[in-house]
């Protein structure tokens, strides 16, 4: 009986907001008809086809005037709401200049000021308080998380049905609430982080020597379409995470060294290394898998993180495995945390793996081959 209840509750909830969504997106093409109905008539009439323009931008310009949808954070709506007062102002100053049109006034210096108020809201709002800015992103961050974990599952979903019975229909989605039960820590890190998979904290001394190597066996299991041949072999000769008892030292498949010592910052590199630009705190090992009708795809990265969660190198983990690398970093004193992120398709310019763990200025990455 309560399956039954949670399908029904599930299926009434998603034609709720189907037709929120159709009640919200119903005005613009409404407009937009309304504008092309004012133009043709205009234009019929002897009338300018202009005196239909003032329509046309409110039609292109409603969802300026809508309020933030609903279930999305407080500090999320009302950074919507501060960026919206300025698009409201800019659209207003071109409203104005389609209206002076329509009745055959020339007013061109009223259109050029349209951008300033979107512009000044834009420049203005790292003068708001920190924490509150920094709520926004946190905000931000955990609904592109939430929204990763779901087109995850929605794939996942599709892959099942195509090979199960030849379909590619939507899911319900009540399949789909534990991807939607998203662990996330606002306090932790630059903007907020989700439940690591495994974390520990640095002991009170640091380890003997330790050395965590790629494995070929694991290349074989994960990669063996995308990585082979002189690299591969390079890769796992020389690429490693080693902690000699003093400092900790990165190798990738380039034979290019990275030397991080963890008490103070090193003054010069020495022949043939680089050094981090501050002292490492914590290491994570970050694996992405996205998931497309036919398989399943990881990427590892092994990140190291300064003091305030920002990204000051990062090392393709191939092969490793996190449990050697974990215990590198107990024995260097470090914190280490593992995260996995579920992701679905295309992320865009800025992924959000770079949101959750942002670059520090002299970042260092290193790669396979």
């Amino acid at each position: 009986m309560s399956s039954a209840w949670q399908i029904f509750s599930a299926q009434l909830q998603r034609r709720r907001r189907r037709f929120a969504r159709v009640r919200r997106r119903l005005p613009v093409p409404l407009l937009g008809a309304l504008g092309v109905v004012s133009g043709a008539v205009a234009a019929h009439t002897g009338f300018s086809v202009e005196a239909a323009l003032p329509v046309w931008v409110f039609a292109a310009s409603w969802p300026v005037w809508r309020e933030p949808e609903e279930g999305a954070p407080d500090p999320l709506r009302f950074r919507l709401r501060v960026r919206r007062i300025g698009w409201r102002a800019s659209v207003t100053l071109v409203l104005a200049f389609s209206v002076a049109q329509a009745s055959g006034a020339t007013v061109d210096w009223v259109l050029a000021l349209a951008p300033v108020p979107a512009l000044l809201e834009s420049l203005l709002w790292p003068l708001w308080p920190r924490s509150l800015r920094r709520a926004v992103r946190s905000a931000q961050v955990y609904e592109e998380l939430v929204a990763a974990n779901f087109g995850y599952a929605r794939d996942q979903d599709r892959s099942r049905l195509g090979r199960r019975f030849g379909l590619r229909r939507r899911p319900q989605l009540g399949g789909w609430a534990g991807a939607l039960a998203v662990g996330f820590d606002p306090d932790r890190g630059v903007c907020g982080r989700p439940q690591p998979l495994a974390s520990s904290e640095p002991g009170v001394k640091r380890g003997a020597p330790l050395r965590a190597t790629p494995a070929r066996a694991l290349m074989y299991r994960w990669h063996e379409e995308s990585v082979s041949g002189p690299q591969l072999e390079r890769w796992l000769k020389t690429a490693s995470v080693s902690w000699s008892g003093r400092e900790l030292l990165i190798t990738d498949g380039r034979q290019r060294v990275v030397r991080a010592d963890l008490a103070q910052r090193p003054e010069q590199a020495r022949p043939g290394e680089r050094v981090l630009s501050r002292p490492p705190t914590e290491l994570v090992w970050l694996t992405e898998k996205r998931r497309d009708e036919f398989r399943t795809y990881l990427e590892t990265q092994i990140l190291l993180l300064d003091a305030e969660g920002r990204r000051l190198l990062t090392l393709p983990g191939l092969g490793m495995r996190q449990g050697e690398v974990g215990a590198v970093a107990h024995a260097a004193g470090l914190r280490f945390a593992a995260y996995e992120l579920l992701l679905s398709g295309w992320e865009g310019p800025r992924p959000l793996s770079a949101r959750l763990f942002p670059k520090r200025r002299g970042h260092i990455r290193l790669r396979f081959g």
